[in-house]
């Protein structure tokens, strides 16, 4: 059996043996079904981007923690969004009517924002922005929650801004 097979025949059998089980805890720990049910997708779906499952002795335990990553990722992109959003209704407020041109140029760039922060920056640059943009964190707890010295809490942040800057106005950045 080739090793796609193999993975998807274990992803599934872990599927029927604790997809309700996981479905429970994440509707208890949400609140709600329709977040729970997601949730227990999107755990699998990430479980089936793997090229190999790691041997489980304990799969939900392995299920949870895949879970709150993922759920703990979620929060911390929707605070971003809900940043970014207020910030946005903050500089709309001093204008008296946006036009639709505007509305969508304003929309477009939070759209790309998120994009640079939850998809295009490596794990530490972003949690390090995040924390310090969104949880308004200094660079030593940062530091210390990324278990690094303040140094490379000062790094990640300057390459998640630089990253920024390049994506949002590459024209000026082909110019340096």
């Amino acid at each position: 059996m080739s090793a796609p097979l193999l993975l998807r025949q274990r992803i599934r059998t872990l599927y029927s043996e604790h997809h309700c089980w996981l479905s429970g805890w994440l509707r208890r720990k949400l609140g709600c079904p329709h977040a729970a049910a997601d949730a227990s997708h999107d755990t699998f779906l990430k479980l089936l981007a793997f090229e190999e499952l790691p041997t489980l002795r304990e799969p939900r335990a392995y299920l949870l923690v895949t879970a709150n990553r993922l759920l703990i990722n979620q929060y911390r992109r929707r605070r971003v969004e809900e940043e970014t959003l207020r910030s946005m209704a903050i500089l709309l407020e001093d204008q008296d009517q946006a036009g639709p041109e505007h509305l969508y140029a304003t929309r477009h760039l939070l759209e790309r924002v998120l994009l640079m922060l939850c998809e295009e920056l490596d794990e530490k640059p972003r949690r390090a922005f995040l924390m310090a943009r969104v949880d308004g964190l200094s660079y030593a707890q940062i530091a210390e929650q990324l278990g690094v010295s303040t140094s490379s809490v000062k790094q990640y942040l300057a390459k998640a801004l630089a990253h920024c800057h390049a994506r949002l106005l590459p024209e000026a950045s082909s110019d340096v």
